[in-house]
């Protein structure tokens, strides 16, 4: 008898054991695909030279104007499926470029940067995403850094107690009475949003750090065969002309300072929208 339960008992151990490690062998990971595209209301954005007086956009005041820089930094990246699946794209910093993970700087003069692809999601159906704008306390914290934060190679950082510009649009209008210098064209428009954390005792230091969810509308599948890519959209006519703010380019054309760019942070979740869902 006790031979018995003794095979009995190792029978179905090797079975569990076998199963899980079929389990183990079919678990699968995919890709999958975040593309931004930059817009400004019902037209495509392109750059422009940075003296161009080809002014093809217009705002709420009929003020006409350009963009010759566009761009922000995206991070804290998470999809979630309508059946509990998670995935959460790591971020990692350190002083090479190659150590820097899960950190992107979207840059409309780059085609490149404007698709990232998340590697390593486990197969099942995903239906949102959530990501954060801006470079939040937790990174600012960790110092100098390489990569894309490395202001040595271009990185948009103010200073340390104003950490990095999360969000940047410059260009020209013909609205602004700024005057030519060796920092600006005439004409200039430039509004950077950023700041990370509060300071009581400075009021231009604010949080504008900002974290939102996207529906994607249906859900996709995520496998090794099934790469899905959401094509989010960025209009720039819903940061700058915004229900919480909206700038008058004859009197906001310069926002240099974290708390300047708090009505204009507060537009950013009405300006990115799940336009479509490739699978």
């Amino acid at each position: 008898m006790k031979k018995f339960l003794f095979l009995t008992t190792l029978f179905f151990s090797i079975a569990l054991l076998s199963a899980c490690k079929k389990d183990e062998e079919k678990a699968t990971f995919g890709t999958f695909y975040l593309q931004f595209d930059n817009i400004v209301g019902d037209q495509d954005l392109t750059i422009a030279d940075a003296a161009s007086s080809d002014f093809k956009y217009t705002n709420s005041l009929d003020q006409n104007f350009n963009v010759s820089l566009l761009g922000y930094y995206i991070t804290n990246i998470k999809l979630e499926g309508p059946n509990g699946e998670v995935f959460v794209d790591p971020v990692t910093t350190g002083a090479a470029a190659a150590d820097v993970k899960g950190i992107y700087q979207v840059l409309e003069s780059s085609t490149t940067s404007q698709t990232i692809g998340l590697s390593n999601v486990p197969s099942g159906k995903y239906d949102k995403v959530t990501f954060t704008l801006g470079i939040p306390a937790d990174i600012v914290q960790e110092g100098a850094t390489g990569g894309v934060l490395d202001p040595a190679e271009g990185a948009w950082l103010w200073n340390w107690d104003a950490g990095y510009i999360g969000f940047a649009f410059e260009g020209r209008s013909p609205a602004s009475p700024v005057a030519a210098s060796q920092w600006n064209p005439e004409n200039s428009v430039q509004i950077h949003i950023g700041g990370w954390k509060d300071i009581t005792d400075n009021p231009m230091m604010v949080n504008n750090v900002k974290t939102f969810t996207l529906d994607f509308g249906t859900s996709v599948s995520v496998s090794d065969k099934l790469e899905p890519k959401a094509h989010i959209e960025m209009d720039l006519l819903e940061v700058i002309d915004g229900h919480h703010g909206s700038a008058d380019f004859t009197s906001t054309n310069q926002v240099h300072t974290p708390a300047g760019g708090t009505e204009f942070a507060e537009n950013l979740h009405s300006a990115f929208v799940v336009d479509h869902v490739h699978q």
